[in-house]
Order: structure tokens, then C-alpha cells, then sequence
């Protein structure tokens, strides 16, 4: 009753299938709420960060928490319940530890494969090596941590163990300057994209703070406030286009390739279980005729890429992941009638 059909996207030589759902709302056990952003872990692990409700007067709430989940449908449990405020991102180092950013505490927090909070480190305030609302971050090959210092509209790189090694960027919309900057990503290069959300645009730097080019704008509606990116094995970027609430694709050069906007019209696992359970809400299901609006995306928030090119999103206010898989070398079937 709930499975999927495979939903094709073909454009540019490229094709995406829509893959599955993962996950339901929930504000404890296997779901998520208002899932933020998704870290791939070792041996097939991804960890996704529940941003979770606003407790009153920003009392810390405990569906905010970090779950440890895989790409068929098991749940491995979850870990740091209330010790965050404003949790944004995730990164994972070589060793296969955990790290995640408190855009409110102004700290990046550090755990191990089984859960367990080994670090902390972050100083408010705007001199180098301080942070200012800590949003993306990300690895590079050497270890070494990008930091989206949102508040005072830089990157900064550290240590893991939170040295400060160099910062780029300051507050503005010329080239290389960030307006409310939220996601980043690392390619195989080495070079870096910043999601520069004010700005409504995704901004490509070399590893020493470079500017070498910009993907997209406001013009036309193209970009509306992205807050992610990731690159694939191919060199394609991806971007969450927040506003939009969809994924915007481009080519290596900058040109639009595609957009994606959620397919996800069939309930996850988790979400059939708990349909399964309840003979209402089956109902209730069965009188729906057009579904489309169920799979949508709604609010897009972060993406990440595993080794197999499959792009994991975070659907946030539905409380879910939508995961499709790049197919390569794709042919157009041909039918001798």
C-alpha cells in the first residue's frame, strides 16, 4: 500500500530517481523535528540534527537531538537531548567523530561514534578566532574546520581542536563579502561553497579565501535564501533553495541545470507503521486523490552527498528525508513497436 514508484527526472544528459523517505514527526524515537541538517558517518551511518520546538523564553527543549539513522529505514538511537539551544549543522572528521554548531551558545561541540560529548569549544564576540552565531561548517581533507561565522558575516578555519588558523570574508553584497551566511561545503578539490543566504546566492572560494565565482541571484526568483550546498562526484552543486523550497542544481560552470521539489506522495517506514496502526488515519489517507502536495519539499534546509551520489535532504517541516539517486550514463529506452 505504501510503496514507491520511482519518479525520473532526465535533463542535460542527467538523471535523478527519487529513492524513498526516511522518517516521520517526532518529537522522540525514530523521527525527527524540524530536521536541520544530515552528516554521513562511518559504515553507513547518517546522523541527522533535530533542530526540534522553541521552548518558552528559549528554554532548552529536549527534542532537540542528534539521530543516528541508515538508508534502510533502521534507527541506532540518539543523543545530545537538551544540550542545545539553536543547533544548526553537522560535520564528521576522518576519525569518525561528530561535530555541530550552536548558533546561540556559540559553540561547536564534538562527539564520538557512540554518542558521548568529547569537546566543546567557541568564544562569542568578533576578533579572530571568536564566533558570532557559528551556522555551516565542514572538513577539509586535512582536517581542518570551516566555520560560517554567520553574525559577523566571515568563514573562519580551525583546528578541530579549536585553533584558529585563518579567516575570509566580511558583512556586505559585493563579491566575496556574506550577508547572513548559513551552509558550506568542501569539494574533492578542496575548494569551498558558502550558501550566502542574505545575499540569495552561493558564493565559490579557494581553500585560502579566494573568490572564484558566484552561482545564482535573486533575479527571477532563481535563488531565495539558500541555506545549503553540497558537490557530487561529477562536480554538480547542489543547493538548497530554502525560499523556493526546492533544490536548485547547476552545472560546474554556473548554468542551471534543474530544479527538484520533493516526490515523497508515499509514506517512509517509520510513517507507515504508525498509519499502519491507526485505521483513521488510513482513511483519512485513502480520501486524498492528488497527492502531489503531500511529496513536496517544505523548507529545505540542509543536503549532504554520500560516495554512491545519492542526495539526502532535509525536508524539514515535514520532519523527514527525501533521498534520490544520481544515475549515470543513463540511455533513453528505446521501444521497437
Amino acid at each position: 500500500m505504501w510503496g514507491n514508484d520511482m519518479l525520473t527526472t532526465t535533463v542535460a544528459g542527467r538523471t535523478w530517481n527519487f529513492k524513498k523517505a526516511v522518517g516521520r514527526n517526532a518529537a522522540a524515537g525514530n523521527g525527527f523535528t524540524q530536521p536541520y541538517d544530515v552528516a554521513l558517518g562511518p559504515e553507513g551511518v547518517i546522523y541527522v540534527l533535530s533542530r526540534g520546538a522553541e521552548g518558552a523564553g528559549g528554554v532548552v527543549a529536549p527534542n532537540k537531538r542528534i539521530g543516528k539513522v541508515t538508508m534502510d529505514d533502521q534507527f541506532l538511537g540518539d543523543f545530545g537531548h537538551s544540550e542545545f539551544t539553536w543547533p544548526v549543522a553537522l560535520a564528521v572528521d576522518s576519525e569518525g567523530n561528530l561535530f555541530c554548531s550552536d548558533e546561540h551558545l556559540n559553540i561547536i561541540a564534538s562527539y564520538n561514534e557512540d554518542g558521548e560529548r568529547i569537546g566543546e569549544w567557541g568564544e562569542v564576540g568578533s576578533d579572530e578566532g571568536q564566533l558570532n552565531g557559528p551556522n555551516g561548517i565542514a572538513f577539509d581533507a586535512d582536517d581542518n574546520l570551516y566555520v560560517v561565522d554567520s553574525g559577523n558575516g566571515r568563514v573562519q578555519k580551525f583546528t578541530k581542536d579549536g585553533s584558529f588558523l585563518a579567516t575570509f570574508g566580511s558583512a556586505g553584497s559585493d563579491e566575496g563579502q556574506f550577508d547572513k551566511p548559513w551552509g558550506i561545503t568542501v569539494d574533492s578539490s578542496g575548494d569551498l561553497f558558502v550558501a550566502d543566504w542574505g545575499n540569495d546566492r552561493v558564493q565559490k572560494f579557494s581553500a585560502g579565501g579566494t573568490h572564484l565565482m558566484t552561482f545564482g541571484s535573486a533575479a527571477g526568483g532563481e535563488l531565495n535564501h539558500p541555506s545549503s550546498v553540497a558537490v557530487d562526484s561529477e562536480g554538480d552543486v547542489y543547493v538548497a533553495d530554502w525560499g523556493n523550497k526546492r533544490i536548485q542544481i547547476y552545472e560546474p560552470d554556473g548554468n542551471v541545470i534543474t530544479s527538484l521539489h520533493g516526490d515523497a506522495v508515499e509514506f517512509s517506514a517509520w510513517a507507515a507503521e504508525v498509519i499502519n496502526a491507526n485505521p483513521d488515519a488510513q482513511k483519512a489517507y485513502r480520501r486524498v486523490q492528488d497527492r502531489t502536495q503531500i511529496g513536496l519539499l517544505d523548507r529545505p534546509v540542509g543536503i549532504a552527498i554520500d560516495a554512491d551520489d545519492n542526495l539526502i535532504i532535509t525536508d524539514s517541516t515535514r520532519g523527514r528525508l527525501q533521498v534520490y539517486t544520481k544515475e549515470k550514463d543513463y540511455m533513453d529506452p528505446q521501444f521497437n513497436l
